[in-house]
Formats: C-alpha cells, structure tokens, sequence
C-alpha cells in the first residue's frame, strides 16, 4: 500500500495572512482508505465535505468560497478573506482562515463520524491577480 504523506500545520501569524486576500488551500485525507471521489463522483465523505463546505461559508461572514474540488486524497479551495479592523474584531485579525478551517475540519469529522483529516493543512496566500486567473484557469 502506498504511503500516506504527513503534512506539517500551518500557523497562519505571518504579516501575509494579516490582510484581506485570495487563499489557496489543500487538506489531504487522514487515510488512502477514506477517498473523497471516484471517477469524477463524490463518495460518501466528498458529499459530506461540499454539504459542510456550503453551510459553513454561508455562516462565516468574512470568508467568501471562490470554488473547491474533491479529489481523491485531498481537497482543494480556494477563498477570499476579509480582514476587519475595528476594536471588536482586532484580536481576530489572524484568525479568519484558520478559524474556518478548525470549523470545517471539525464539522466534516463529526458527520463523518471518522477522523477525515490529517491535522496540517497548505495555505498559500495568493498576491498578484494574474496568479488568479492562471489557476482558475486551469479548471
């Protein structure tokens, strides 16, 4: 069977994750034995993923989903954070992408009832439009 690859965390302190900005992310699987799709469809836990990904950008007012793909040991999205700053929301400045993937992660295993992901995740703060356009691109 192949090996499984353990992603490192990411802690999301830096200047770059402290603006408003486009975010690619990937969240591989915990196990190969817990695939997300097959051929292009949606197993059971790709459509609990895209019933939890829908539900909790509706609720997360500061995170816009631009798309997400399901494929076999990952997922794959890309979203647009907005940074506040006012007094209220200031402590939470660095916390918006992460706070919606603790959400996401969280909510996905619950229904799942199985642990679906591994505990690190990649983020990739993207800078110049063009970055954007090439990716979506490609889909």
């Amino acid at each position: 069977m192949k090996k499984q690859k353990k992603w490192k965390a990411v802690i999301v302190t830096s200047a770059n994750y402290n603006s408003d900005g486009y975010y690619l992310i990937r969240i591989p699987v915990h196990s190969l034995s817990t695939p997300l799709c097959e051929e292009e469809r949606a197993t059971h836990y790709g459509m609990i993923v895209k019933e939890v990904m829908e539900d909790v950008v509706q609720k997360k007012g500061r995170i816009t989903l631009i798309y997400y793909l399901l494929k076999p040991h990952y997922a794959e999205l890309m979203l647009y954070a907005k940074h506040t700053d006012t007094v209220k929301d200031r402590n939470a400045r660095n916390k918006t992408v992460q706070s919606f993937m603790n959400i996401f992660k969280r909510r996905t295993e619950e229904m799942a009832k199985t642990r679906l992901w591994q505990e690190g995740y990649l983020c990739h703060r993207i800078k110049r439009g063009k970055e954007i356009s090439d990716i979506l691109s490609q889909l």
